[in-house]
């Protein structure tokens, strides 16, 4: 039983196409980069930036390790919707870039956008991302295509117990990190 069990495993991983799917995530990673290099690009009057920064700094005042784990897990599932997921993924992107911009602004220094991204955390959530947007695309085309869409709803749990993983061990580091640095007051 365990070896026809293990037979049928190896059978289910081999249909799965590894190298296609890293392509598929690299885009969904691309895309992303570009809509949040396209949102640090985006100005605000003085205004707008202030009450945008104010609510960020309201966002993220009593925020931990879970709230950053639950806040970008929250983000990911809803990148995992089909077709609706790469839209919402691409506006988080965008958004993204925004806060980034408002709240590096008025830096004595300025720092590289995607810099962020050479950070650990930032690579984990990266790919997080990557991984959710690249999902939402191939269930769409399968649901279009009307083909077996359950095989691509286990893969669709199995990726969303991956990404889970990887943001909880990024919100830890990126905790670890914030709290070295002095904590969350850095923004204002």
């Amino acid at each position: 039983m365990i070896i026809k069990k293990q037979a049928l495993w190896l059978e289910y991983m081999y249909k799965y196409n590894f190298k296609k799917r890293i392509l598929y995530l690299m885009v969904g990673i691309l895309v992303f980069l570009i809509f949040f290099t396209i949102g640090t690009s985006v100005s605000f009057e003085k205004s707008i930036s202030e009450l945008l920064k104010e609510q960020f700094q309201n966002k993220i005042k009593n925020i931990d390790n879970i709230g950053i784990f639950a806040n970008n897990f929250l983000i990911s599932i809803l990148m995992f919707i089909p077709g609706i997921g790469i839209v919402f993924g691409l506006f988080s992107g965008f958004s993204t870039g925004n806060i980034f911009m408002i709240i590096t602004q008025d830096l004595p220094i300025q720092i590289p956008p995607l810099l962020v991204f050479l950070t650990i955390f930032g690579m984990m959530e990266l790919i997080s991302y990557g991984i959710a947007i690249s999902r939402s695309y191939l269930l769409l085309i399968h649901i279009l295509k009307r083909t077996n869409i359950k095989e691509h709803l286990i893969h669709t749990g199995i990726e969303i117990g991956i990404v889970a993983i990887i943001l909880f061990f990024s919100a830890i580091i990126e905790w670890n990190l914030i709290k070295q640095s002095g904590g969350v007051d850095f923004v204002q």
